[in-house]
């Protein structure tokens, strides 16, 4: 993983805790300084709250701060009690959990003024909000992203179906701030997130070294800022400084994230989060190294200024969980060519069905196409109480011990 750097300029990993910090400072000092704070989720048109002077706050993220610090099992079982299943998402247990019971790794959320759930990643967002809307009697607004389906005529039915959504979402943002919304703002902040964009996927696109100076677990950790702080002039200088600082610290002296990088692994789904330190360990024994998922491309959007409702409209409507099994494993195979992979590792989340589903066919396409076998496991991406430490070490021997005699 990237280190600080020695010299006075702050390395990325230094300036990302400033910027995380200062984002939840902001968001948490809102309602003194007479602002309004939006709940959202991670996939959805957050450009439209930064263009309003609303402050987008990520439920999800929260609860991957709660997951690496192991509280799932606790607050996910103070929900139990009130009848909640374990088969819901851990995100989602984590979250209402934290609300049970006022437990945070850093000191809570806001409460929110305004919540969006956006169904292009899944429908339990939308069940999950609901749940926080009735809690602080804030008004829900559901942007309902139809499966992107591969016809041009329902592709354009489609667009502008979201798009009338967005133009409602404009309403009811002025009706919540009593102000008009500013659409050249939104072309700036577009434009900002455009750059962002671009130069996360440069980051991304790091992997296609060999060996690669970066493994997905750095790209996990650097991803948060895409994710909360897009349409940001801060977003855009610190991938400028990461980017630099992996050039200069380790593309420039080909060094590689590790020692004799053997196998380059494509990973389906969300990580298992609360084991990345474990599993990046445990693969790196093996000469094998995780390099990219259709899961950190997610964020790998490219927006027109020019049109900003229909370019957020295709953006957030086109992410892979929402597009038909063939173009996702296109998609996937996309990044097996550009990052010369030669492993592929397939999580059965039980936590995310919209992402688990159509799993097993994935596979059958990704494994017929690039002469690759996979490794399949099932386990939960928050939840320990669903992870198998001895079946998840056994399998992996098993399967590089495959892939040696394959010679692949």
């Amino acid at each position: 993983m990237t280190k600080e750097t020695g010299t006075s300029k702050p390395g990325a990993r230094e300036i990302m805790k400033r910027l995380t910090q200062d984002y939840y400072g902001e968001a948490a000092r809102a309602r003194q300084e007479g602002r309004r704070v939006a709940y959202t989720t991670a996939v959805s048109p957050a450009e439209l709250f930064v263009a309003h002077d609303v402050i987008p706050v990520y439920p999800e993220n929260h609860a991957v701060m709660c997951i690496m610090r192991r509280m799932t099992p606790t607050l996910s079982a103070a929900i139990e009690k009130k009848g909640y299943t374990t088969h819901l998402c851990a995100y989602a247990r984590s979250d209402l959990g934290y609300r049970e019971l006022d437990e945070s790794p850093i000191g809570g959320l806001p409460d929110p003024d305004f919540l969006l759930a956006c169904n292009a990643q899944c429908f339990t967002l939308t069940k999950w909000f609901e749940v926080l809307s009735r809690r602080y009697q804030a008004p829900l607004f559901v942007l309902d992203t139809p499966q992107y389906i591969r016809n041009d005529k329902a592709r354009r039915n489609i667009i502008r179906y979201v798009e009338a959504q967005i133009y409602e979402l404009i309403g009811a943002l002025e009706d919540l701030t009593g102000r008009r919304f500013d659409f050249d703002r939104l072309r700036e902040v577009l434009t900002l997130s455009r750059e962002a964009c671009r130069l996360y996927k440069e980051f991304l696109d790091l992997a296609r070294h060999r060996p690669s100076p970066i493994s997905i677990f750095d790209v996990l950790i650097h991803m948060a800022i895409i994710v909360y702080l897009r349409g940001t002039p801060q977003a855009v200088d610190y991938y400028q400084t990461l980017l630099e600082e992996i050039r200069t610290e380790k593309v420039a002296k080909g060094i590689g994230v590790i020692n004799n990088e053997r196998f380059r692994l494509y990973w389906e789904n969300l990580p298992v989060w609360f084991k990345f330190r474990e599993h990046s360990e445990l693969l790196s024994s093996y000469g094998a190294v995780i390099l990219t998922s259709l899961y950190v491309h997610a964020w790998s959007y490219d927006f027109d200024p020019s049109d900003p409702i229909r370019s957020l409209a295709e953006n957030y409507t086109g992410v892979f969980s929402n597009v038909e099994l063939e173009e996702r494993a296109e998609m996937a195979l996309d990044l097996f060519r550009r990052y010369a992979l030669n492993g592929n590792i397939m999580f059965l989340n039980r936590s995310c069905k919209a992402v688990t589903f159509g799993e097993h066919e994935l596979r059958e396409i990704l494994t017929r196409e690039t002469g690759v076998p996979a490794l399949v496991f099932e386990s939960d991406m928050g939840d320990p109480r669903f992870y198998s430490e001895v079946q998840v070490k056994t399998r992996l021997q098993a399967y590089f011990e495959s892939l040696e005699r394959l010679n692949i």
